[in-house]
C-alpha cells in the first residue's frame, strides 16, 4: 500500500453524458473521485499518479487529463484547494457556476442540487435574481428564487 503522500487530486475531462457510468465504475474500483453537479464533464480523481494514468490508458474510464502547461505534467490540485472547491460547489447556494452554458428566459432547466434537486421548470431572471417557474398545465404556476449554480439546462443536465 502506498503512503498517503503519493495520493493526489488529478483533473480530467469526460464526454458529456458519461458522468454516471464513470462515477459508477470508479466506485466499483474503490477510487475516490469528485464530479461537480453543475459541470459534470469535469472529473477529479483522488489517487496515485500511476493509478490515475492506468485508469485512463487502459480504457477503464473515458477521460482526458488536464495538463499543467508550466510543468507539462498532469494537473494536480492541492488537497486544501480541492476541499475548499468541493465545499463551495456542494454547500453554497451562491457558489459561482462552472458551466459556460448560458440561460435564456423561458429555458427549461432541472435543479441539480439543494432541496429542490430533480425539479424541472422554466427559468426567468428579474432584476438580477433567477426564478424557477413550475407550471401545472397552463392554469397555475409556482415560483421560487434559486441560485444559478443550482440549475442546469435540461439538455445538459444528464441527471
Amino acid at each position: 500500500m502506498a503512503p498517503a503522500g503519493n495520493i493526489r487530486w488529478f483533473a480530467a475531462r469526460t464526454r458529456n453524458g458519461q458522468w454516471k457510468k464513470i462515477s459508477n465504475r470508479l466506485g466499483e474500483l474503490g477510487v475516490e473521485h469528485y464530479i461537480p453537479d453543475t459541470y459534470n464533464t469535469l472529473l477529479f480523481l483522488h489517487t496515485e499518479k500511476p493509478t490515475a494514468l492506468s485508469l485512463v490508458n487502459s480504457g477503464e474510464i473515458n477521460a482526458r487529463f488536464l495538463v499543467d502547461h508550466g510543468t507539462r505534467t498532469l494537473l494536480e490540485v492541492p488537497q486544501k484547494q480541492m476541499e475548499d472547491f468541493i465545499r463551495i460547489l456542494d454547500l453554497s447556494p451562491d457558489a459561482q457556476c462552472l458551466t459556460d452554458v448560458p440561460l435564456m428566459k423561458g429555458d427549461r432547466v432541472t435543479v441539480a442540487k439543494g432541496p429542490f434537486r430533480g425539479v424541472e421548470g422554466e427559468i426567468v431572471e428579474t432584476d438580477g435574481a433567477l426564478y424557477l417557474y413550475v407550471r401545472v398545465l397552463s392554469l397555475l404556476c409556482a415560483r421560487i428564487r434559486i441560485p444559478r449554480s443550482y440549475v442546469l439546462p435540461v439538455s445538459h443536465a444528464g441527471r
